[in-house]
């Protein structure tokens, strides 16, 4: 039976293997207290975990629209910040070792 920890509203907040100071409360596994906390906490992981996939695919996403407006002569390449033209070359340089490049960001005429 794990001991519990609760705010100040009752909530369990954390969950101990063993009594700690002050913290004497145990319950059974199954009590829907413990059920609630736990599902929450997986809940709240859940998201930051389906948020990283997010950021990583909409890094993905924005690396290809930058891209596309570039070689449709919208934007130029060089009319981007500094820091995120070394970003876009270095994450090009690491496509490429994947063996997945795609055509170059910069044309050949191009100067960095």
């Amino acid at each position: 039976m794990p001991y519990v920890v609760r705010k100040s509203d009752g909530s369990i907040c954390a969950l101990l293997k063993e009594p700690n100071d002050g913290v004497k409360e145990h319950l059974p596994a199954n009590h829907p207290d413990i059920t609630m906390f736990i599902n929450a906490a997986g809940s709240e992981n859940d998201v930051r975990l389906a948020l990283q996939d997010s950021d990583a695919e909409i890094a993905r996403v924005t690396e290809d629209l930058v891209h596309l407006l570039v070689k449709k002569n919208v934007i130029l390449f060089t009319e981007l910040p500094e820091m995120v033209q070394d970003k876009l070359i270095s994450r090009e340089k690491l496509r490429s070792k994947l063996n997945t490049p795609l055509p170059s960001i910069i044309s050949d005429d191009d100067t960095i």
